[in-house]
């Protein structure tokens, strides 16, 4: 065990405009889920510091809360314990997961915050996983500073990395799903969509944004089938 390592930093991106908390004082859904946002960050600063110091192939998740579990029961309800628990699993390797996702995450986020403590920070990892762009289409209007940013994290992001693609209707989705084409024909980015759910039915919390446990199991079962895929498991 490495004992005199250099603790990550918490990484937490600033609310502007507090909106969940005004929403939330009109919605007992909304202010539900926003009381889970501290609490699971917290719960995975402790884990990632107890990764790091392990040993075993390590997995690095980048992106949003959508990798924080936000909207799960429990934050161990997400996506990636599943995963690691498959990963585990079917290797038979004690596989170690460092999220650097961060509640609110944006494509700079990505770039700026979370891929340097990758590069600077940690073990090199055998996997990363990269889900961001739903807050950058959600809460910024237009489209040209958004490819801009998109591009600067396709860039950023590590070769071979799997990143998600991104769903919904329109250009904007589409302009930032080409960009993830360019990453997978310049960066070997091994693309896959995490959003393409079987169904909707109670796929989602009850601030009817961030997933619920049964829109992480779908989450869990397309990234798996990509991961399974390109590691060749």
């Amino acid at each position: 065990m490495i004992a005199d390592l250099e603790p990550l930093p918490h990484l937490r991106r600033k609310r502007r405009f507090d909106l969940p908390d005004l929403v939330g004082r009109f919605s007992k859904g909304v202010a539900e889920i926003d009381a889970q946002v501290a609490r699971y960050h917290h719960r995975w600063d402790e884990t990632n510091e107890a990764a790091r110091r392990e040993t075993g192939p390590l997995w690095v998740v980048l992106g949003d809360s959508s990798s924080q579990g936000v909207g799960a029961s429990a934050w161990e309800k997400g996506w990636t314990h599943t995963v690691l628990d498959r990963l585990r699993r079917t290797s038979g390797e004690p596989w170690r997961l460092v999220n650097l996702s961060m509640s609110g995450g944006r494509f700079l986020d990505v770039a700026d915050r979370q891929v340097p403590v990758l590069d600077t920070m940690l073990d090199e990892p055998q996997l990363v996983t990269c889900v961001i762009g739903s807050n950058d289409l959600m809460w910024r209007r237009g489209v040209r500073r958004i490819t801009v940013d998109a591009d600067h994290a396709v860039d950023r992001v590590p070769p071979g990395a799997f990143v998600s693609k991104l769903n919904g209707p329109g250009p904007r989705p589409k302009a930032l799903n080409n960009i993830f084409e360019r990453g997978a024909e310049t960066k070997g980015h091994q693309l896959f969509n995490i959003w393409n759910w079987p169904s909707g039915r109670g796929a989602l919390a009850a601030d009817r944004v961030h997933p619920s446990d049964i829109g992480y199991q779908h989450m869990a079962e397309l990234a798996w089938s990509a991961l399974e895929q390109g590691l060749g498991r």
